[in-house]
């Protein structure tokens, strides 16, 4: 599912900040947002931003030049900023100016533009998403196939907490799994009816690169042919490759691995035709190819989702608790006091799952 970078959205609730005269947080959806007290009401319909959104140089946003301008993307950067204590994350425009914006970025004139709550203006207003650098080396030619399975993108919990968070709350602790959120780059392997295919997180790789080196480590397109003649299944692997060079390393590795999220089967190899296997059968066919997962969080310490039935509050719970994640539990060599980039929550079956990414990792400079 893309990513809604930009929509239509209400005020859910207005809060203040312990002495602040001048700014308030302004909540929408389950994100809180830092804006000039008084500019905005519970119930109004503004346009939201999103953090990782690239905004176009125009010049309705030419007051986030001090704060967000980035001179090597050429464009406006939203990210995680702090404000007299209080994180705030995304970008809110009262909603008079979308005529104006669309008009700017589009050097049109139009008179009107008609909107509801929930509207997806990413398109129409040519929001991009910012993708940081992965690559310490050249990744070679592309190879041009269409995607058979979903692109990775996991929504956070504060775009969707009131979807997926009562599924959760009601269910009992073995219906769901936590994993540890990996600092790296998305890759994806697998089999197809016509060819084997790696990739990124958009592109497909001729390779040879860090995406295909790594990924012949554990799979090559003859293994999974012959588990095809096996079993009749056509399998793909979705996972997070870290190492030296991406992301910092934080992991702490010494070569580049690759750790797997996700496994998609299916009996024709054909567009649209791969299902999402559940909990147990990736974890299954990933010890038949000798594949390592994502590190899977101790029951022990797994988020208690029965504290609280209020939906505020969980997302408020999940926030503290994924800062208290470290790299270090799962990694030997990552430094003592990294924090994990979050953690990923899916039902055993995969029907629900969501992401909580951490304000303290995003706040240190992660992505």
């Amino acid at each position: 599912m893309s990513r809604k970078l930009a929509s239509v959205q209400k005020v859910k609730a207005i809060k203040p900040i312990e002495g602040a005269d001048r700014i308030e947080i302004v909540q929408i959806l389950n994100w809180d947002c830092v804006a000039q007290k008084g500019q905005y009401k519970i119930g109004d319909l503004v346009i939201y931003f999103e953090i990782d959104s690239l905004l176009p140089d125009i010049p309705a946003f030419e007051f986030l030049k001090g704060s967000s301008w980035s001179q090597k993307l050429n464009k406006y950067k939203i990210s995680t900023h702090k404000f007299r204590g209080q994180i705030s994350q995304g970008l809110i425009i009262p909603i008079r100016q979308l005529t104006e914006i669309y008009n700017q970025i589009n050097k049109s004139a139009v008179s009107s533009i008609d909107y509801d709550e929930g509207d997806d203006l990413t398109t129409l207003l040519k929001i991009e998403k910012y993708e940081p650098p992965v690559s310490n080396g050249p990744l070679g030619d592309l190879i041009h196939h269409e995607w058979y399975v979903p692109k990775t993108d996991e929504e956070r919990i504060q775009v969707c907490a009131e979807d997926v968070l009562p599924e959760y709350i009601k269910s009992e602790q073995g219906d769901w799994y936590a994993s540890v959120k990996l600092d790296g780059t998305s890759c994806t392997a697998g089999l197809f009816e016509d060819m084997f295919l790696v990739g990124g997180r958009n592109q497909w790789y001729k390779g040879p690169n860090m995406y295909t080196e790594t990924v012949k480590k554990y799979i090559t397109e003859e293994k999974l042919r012959a588990y095809h003649e096996t079993t009749g299944m056509y399998v793909v692997f979705q996972g997070e490759l870290c190492g030296p060079g991406i992301q910092c390393n934080r992991l702490g590795l010494s070569e580049k691995d690759w750790f797997v999220f996700n496994v998609f089967t299916s009996d024709t190899g054909k567009m649209d035709s791969y299902t999402k296997c559940d909990l147990l059968n990736m974890l299954n066919i990933c010890e038949y190819f000798g594949l390592k997962t994502v590190p899977l969080i101790p029951s022990g310490v797994k988020f208690d989702f029965k504290a609280t039935t209020d939906i505020d509050e969980t997302v408020e719970n999940l926030l503290k608790y994924v800062d208290s994640i470290k790299y270090r539990t799962f990694f030997d060599d990552a430094s003592p006091n990294q924090i994990a980039e979050g953690a990923v929550f899916r039902m055993n079956d995969m029907s629900y799952s969501f992401k909580v990414i951490s304000n303290k990792f995003l706040l240190k400079g992660g992505e």
